[in-house]
Parts: structure tokens; sequence; C-alpha cells
């Protein structure tokens, strides 16, 4: 298990500025405490050789009671992740609602590699870790973007489910480039990163627009380029790119989201 550069670490969730937070779904979080890290990630069997750990605690009944009292701020269920992760992994993700503490102990407590690296780093490395609740959302997958952020200018954006055509997108595509446009202004004046992959998603009210933050990721080649390639510098050409109904990839560039600030 590798530790965290303290750059990546700016990425998470515990590190966003409010005006970033608000331009995403209303959230609560919950500080992890050292046992309650233990706990999670002893779950995976490399965790517990670096700790020498040879009994699985449970979660804290404080824990408990601060997420309990904190679900309750969404009667329509939450979605749960790490401020620097979520939980899914291969074949597992939360597919439906949480509504309480056990359901939460039931999707935390799993093996998972991800999440045990990143708990172990913060015991390694001394930095705080939170369990960050949003209300539940069924987002459909065409909806999702990557959004790709270089010395404050975007350079490109692309379906996020890449392999996939959705005519979804290839029927919406302006007024989806559109609310992407505006999300990246906003992002742009409250952003305290300059090179970062945002992931967001987009929706339609009242013939409205608007993309909603999701996630931060570092500007690495170990994340997923989507409809992009890293290789030779890249191909960002500050446009969107996506995949239309015959398989081939469209972009449309250059977006005026590209623009520099």
């Amino acid at each position: 298990m590798l530790g965290l550069h303290e750059k990546w670490r700016l990425t998470f969730m515990e590190a966003w500025p409010d005006e970033v937070l608000e331009l995403g779904l209303p959230s609560e979080h919950v500080p992890l405490s050292e046992h309650d890290r233990l706990a999670i990630g002893s779950r995976t069997a490399g965790f517990r050789e670096i700790f020498e750990i040879d009994e699985m605690p449970d979660l804290t009944e404080d824990f408990g009671v601060e997420l309990d009292r904190k679900i309750a701020f969404f009667p329509t269920g939450v979605h749960i992740r790490l401020g620097g992760c979520s939980f899914k992994k291969p074949g597992r993700y939360q597919t439906a609602p949480i509504f309480n503490s056990r359901q939460v102990a039931t999707h935390a407590l799993q093996d998972n590699p991800r999440v045990a690296g990143l708990l172990a780093s913060s015991l390694q490395n001394d930095f705080e870790v939170a369990l960050f609740i949003r209300p539940w959302r069924k987002i459909p997958k065409w909806a999702e973007y990557r959004l790709f952020m270089k010395a404050r200018a975007f350079t490109g954006a692309s379906q996020y489910f890449h392999t996939a055509a959705f005519p979804e997108i290839e029927a919406n595509a302006k007024p989806i480039a559109g609310a992407l446009l505006d999300f990246a202004d906003e992002f742009l004046a409250v952003s305290h990163l300059d090179d970062a992959i945002v992931d967001v998603f987009v929706e339609e009210e009242g013939g409205a627009w608007r993309a909603v933050l999701l996630d931060i990721n570092p500007l690495i080649w170990r994340s997923d380029s989507c409809l992009f390639r890293w290789t030779n510098d890249g191909d960002f050409d500050r446009g969107l790119r996506f995949r239309r109904r015959d398989g081939r990839v469209l972009s449309m560039a250059p977006l005026p989201f590209a623009r520099a600030s």
C-alpha cells in the first residue's frame, strides 16, 4: 500500500473549500476515529499485515450514533463515500440508498484494497479522514462526464462511461455542452487547484440544464482519460467527446468552456 502524495490529498473532499462543496449535492460528514479507520481497513488482508491486526474490530457506537443523526437529514436515503475515494470496487458498488448506520457498516466493512490503502496512509501520515453523506440520486450513465483541467484551463470533456453509446447524449449535445461551460466557469472561479480531473453529472429541469460536481481527482496518467489519450502529451482538443450511436467518437471542439482564465 503506497502513501498518498500531499497534493493528491488536496483533491479529497476534506480539502474542498465551501464554495467548491456548494457546486455538488448537499452533504454532511462524520470524521473517522483511528479505531473506526482500523475497523474498516482491517477487512483487507494487506492492511491487517501492516498494522498487525489479529481480530477485526467493529465500528464504534459513537460513530454509528452520529451517522444515524446525519443520515436523518436526508429522508430519501443517502450515498456514502470517503473524502478521498468511494467504496466501489470491481463487481461491487452502492446500488440502493442507505438509511441507517447498520447499512453503512454492511457496505463499508468489506475487503477493499483501495479504501484500505487510503486509510493506511491516513494513519501512517497523520491526516484526517471522514465519511461523507450525500442524498441518494439515481444518475443515468449517459449523464456523467469527466472534465480535464490543466494550468487553470479546461482542456477537454468526455462522457464518463465511454465504451457505450447513449442516444441521450447525441440528442442533447448542445445543452450538455452549455451546462459544462457554465459549470467550468463556476469551478474555475472558486477552485483551490490548478490541475485536476473533475467528474460531474448533468440534469435537466424545466428546459434548463446544469452540471453538478461529483468528484475531483488528481491529473495523473493513472486516472482514466476516457475518450482522450494520455500518450504523446495527450490529444486533448478542448472539446466534448462522446460516442455516437454508430460507435464512432464525435468531438465537439473547441468548446467555449476550454477558454483559459
